[in-house]
């Protein structure tokens, strides 16, 4: 969707909105027809529950049945059909995500943090390899867009996932669902919910996928690509009976694995290089889906969680909420660095890393609980401590045709990071049309750890495998550490014209942490960190229900100033990736949502961004000057349309359910050089439901990527090729689902 699209789709909501709800006459319907109106959704991301349309924030609500209708599986899935987000995907453990266009780009160091939030039932995930979960049995997934520094705390900046499972209820019921497609996929997932007393309900779920790779390696034989995922979560709800009093606990576990992801080498067309590997690739006529790498590749994760909440009204008007986390994760990871061996690959090598982080956070609010008063509030603190743990290993042998990357280092990074933050907001409604609310929220983050270097190998030149500027049998520790502070404030005026329309304004910062570098050459890099980067965003937007709920019609637009990205760049001198902070950039966007109950079988949906995404001022720390090029990984526009249309054959009356989705993604940037980029791609699924009348038992016919769009999610440069990792191909299959 182009920008001049969004404009004019606006234009025609201003029409619109001054018509209020009685734009269009209706026609009575019948007495034994269904209500036409979009789905009520209601979310929680300001801490409270309220419906999507009464929150001033540009937020997307994925409800469990449009998750299961478009089939959206997970993360991926996910970021096709949502505005101004898009997701990154180099490994299992590699994924980075992206919101207006800050993102987090192969920040890998145990000390660093994504600029985009992801939670689970409120409990925040630090940790990238722990946070990657599949999605099933889910009340709801909301993608909350911009900086939600007081509510939400540090680390984001870009905006968040927020993913609510489903509770335990205390009515029994249950479902379980097989699933069967190409590539060999057996899916099977399930649930079982219902009361074991008077005042104690219970859930379980499960979750497990089987399939074979999407890519084959030419060179051992088997699949890379390819994943088993086992997933369960299991709670407790307890509810007092003579007090304002409930307690849940949940717990789950994950493992996942994979034979490695395949990287395919292709020419660079903007750098003069040697392209030798994509030039060797052609010569023996491999594909995108054929990997060529000669040692065995492999991704392993454990997740393992918990959490206990607490609600009580502690006095009246006022409740008090508890929220303790726990997780911990252990991720293992190797890989041959260009999927190809020598000759004719630059460098042979195979690089493995290893990370186990360990989470424990609380939060503790008060929450004003009047809806008759004029004023609300909430006040909050909130602790998190992660020790990590991280191995990174790079063994390079003597064939490869640069000696600088011969030999073999490891690296041993063990941190301690601290976060503690204070927050608090008040509203105040002046009138039934005006409210205003501010917020602020102070945060300390204490950072620490040691990191040792050995060079274990010098491939015989005297000097180890770049990065690290040792020779054999030499090393460096070093301790580091550093505090740092940040108040984010958040200021929002909202205006009611009347029961269907609020028009927001709002100013927000956010922060994200500081931390070092990766892989540093020498004694004294790693002990340089670089500084935490900051965003204020300011926007205008709009959520109306107009024609008596029938269309749903949510407009933003917004201005970000962003300062001290953390950005890194890949050095040829010594092969490393160098942290830096990116001087400044300005962020422009504008979004819209829509949903047209068409009649009681048919509505439709639309969705929308555009952004203008530029660095202001960025020279790196080679002196390359970037200010003025996009930033990366920020499409320029994105859009999805989709259909749901529910009809009858015969006496099968309403039996039959028709979802399509079309998304197109614009012209994207690998690198803030701008030199190569992703060129637009569109993506189409389909799936029809069928499930008889009364019937428990459902079957679901469904396509993905049904043309079998070739895209990278990921890419690289390398000495004039490009290293790109690929999406899914075309995938079909079928759902056979029981519910009781």
């Amino acid at each position: 969707m182009t920008r001049q699209a969004l404009i004019l789709l606006a234009s025609c909501a201003v029409g619109a909105l001054s018509t209020g709800t009685a734009a269009v006459a209706q026609t009575a319907p019948a007495a034994n027809s269904r209500p036409v109106a979009v789905e009520e959704v209601i979310v929680t991301a300001d801490r409270r529950e309220r419906k999507l349309q009464d929150v001033p924030s540009a937020i997307s609500a994925i409800t469990e049945q449009a998750l299961e209708r478009s089939r959206i599986v997970d993360l991926s899935s996910l970021s096709t059909t949502v505005p101004s987000f898009s997701m990154t995907e180099s490994s299992a453990l590699g994924k980075e995500l992206s919101i207006r266009g800050v993102t987090s780009v192969r920040i890998l160091d145990a000390t660093a943090e994504p600029s985009v939030g992801m939670f689970v039932d409120e409990v925040y995930l630090s940790r990238m390899g722990s946070a990657f979960t599949d999605f099933y049995d889910l009340e709801r997934v909301e993608v909350i867009r911009g900086p939600q520094g007081v509510l939400l705390g540090k680390n984001v900046v870009g905006g968040a996932i927020s993913v609510i499972t489903a509770k335990p209820k205390f009515d029994p019921s249950g479902a379980t669902t097989i699933s069967f497609g190409n590539y060999d996929s057996v899916m099977a997932n399930g649930y079982v919910t219902g009361a074991l007393t008077d005042d104690l309900a219970g859930r379980v779920a499960f979750q497990v996928r089987n399939r074979s790779g999407y890519s084959k390696n030419v060179v051992l034989g088997g699949d890379m690509d390819n994943l088993k995922s086992y997933q369960g979560r299991g709670g407790l709800l307890y509810r007092a009976p003579d007090a304002d009093l409930q307690v849940l606990a949940t717990f789950d576990y994950g493992s996942d694995e994979t034979d490695g992801t395949a990287r395919v080498m292709t020419d660079d067309p903007f750098a003069a290089g040697t392209g030798a590997v994509a030039a060797w690739r052609a010569a023996r006529g491999l594909g995108p889906r054929d990997a060529t790498s000669p040692q065995h590749e492999y991704s392993r994760r454990i997740t393992r969680g918990a959490m206990l909440r607490v609600d009580w009204g502690v006095f009246e008007g006022a409740k008090l909420t508890s929220i303790t986390g726990y997780r911990s994760s252990k991720g293992v990871m190797g890989f041959n660095q260009l999927g190809i061996g020598s000759p004719p690959g630059l460098a042979d090598t195979f690089y493995s890393t290893s990370e186990k982080p360990e989470t424990i956070s609380q939060e503790l609010r008060l929450v004003s609980d009047n809806p008759d008063s004029r004023f609300d509030w909430i006040l909050g603190a909130f602790h998190q401590s992660d020790d990590v743990t991280r191995y990174d290993s790079n063994v390079a042998t003597t064939s490869t045709t640069i000696p600088a990357l011969s030999g073999t280092f490891l690296y041993t990074n063990k941190a301690d990071l601290k976060t503690t933050a204070v927050f608090g907001q008040i509203g105040y409604k002046f009138t039934d049309q005006l409210k205003a609310t501010i917020g602020l929220r102070y945060t300390m983050d204490d950072k620490s750890g040691t990191r040792l270097a050995q060079c274990l190998e010098d491939g015989g030149d005297g000097l180890c495998v770049a990065a690290l500027v040792l020779a054999k049998g030499q090393s460096f520790t070093v301790n580091y550490g550093k505090d740092w502070n940040a108040l984010t404030p958040q200021g929002i005026i909202e205006y009611r014209p009347n029961d269907n329309v609020m028009i927001y304004g709002s100013v927000a910062k956010g922060f994200k942490g500081g931390g070092w570098d990766h892989l540093p050459s020498t004694a004294a890099a790693a002990a340089i960190g670089y500084d935490p980067e900051k965003a204020t965003n300011y926007e205008i937007g709009v959520k109306s229900d107009l024609f008596d709920r029938r269309v749903r019609l949510n407009l933003a637009a917004f201005k970000m100033d962003y300062k001290d990205l953390q950005s890194q760049q890949l050095v040829l001198e010594c092969l490393c990736l160098i942290t830096s902070n990116a001087g400044t950039a300005e962020i422009k966007g504008l979004e819209a949502e829509g949903t047209w109950a068409v009649s009681e079988d048919l509505t439709l949906t639309a969705s929308g961004s555009w952004l203008d995404a530029k660095y202001k001022n960025f020279v790196d720390g080679a002196g390359v000057v970037f200010s003025g090029n996009r930033i990366q990984r920020s499409p320029e526009y994105k859009f999805d349309i989709g259909a749901n249309y529910v009809f009858g054959i015969g006496e099968w009356d309403q039996a039959f359910s028709l979802q399509t989705n079309y998304t197109k993604q614009g012209k994207s940037y690998w690198t803030p050089a701008n030199t190569f980029a992703q060129e637009p791609f569109g993506l189409w699924d389909a799936s029809l439901r069928v499930q008889p009348p009364g019937a428990a038992w459902s079957v679901t016919v469904w396509g993905k990527n049904l043309t079998d769009e070739l895209y990278a999610v990921a890419a690289q440069t390398f000495f004039g090729d490009l290293m790109n990792y690929y999406a899914p191909p075309k995938t079909y299959g079928v759902d056979l689902k029981y519910e009781f």
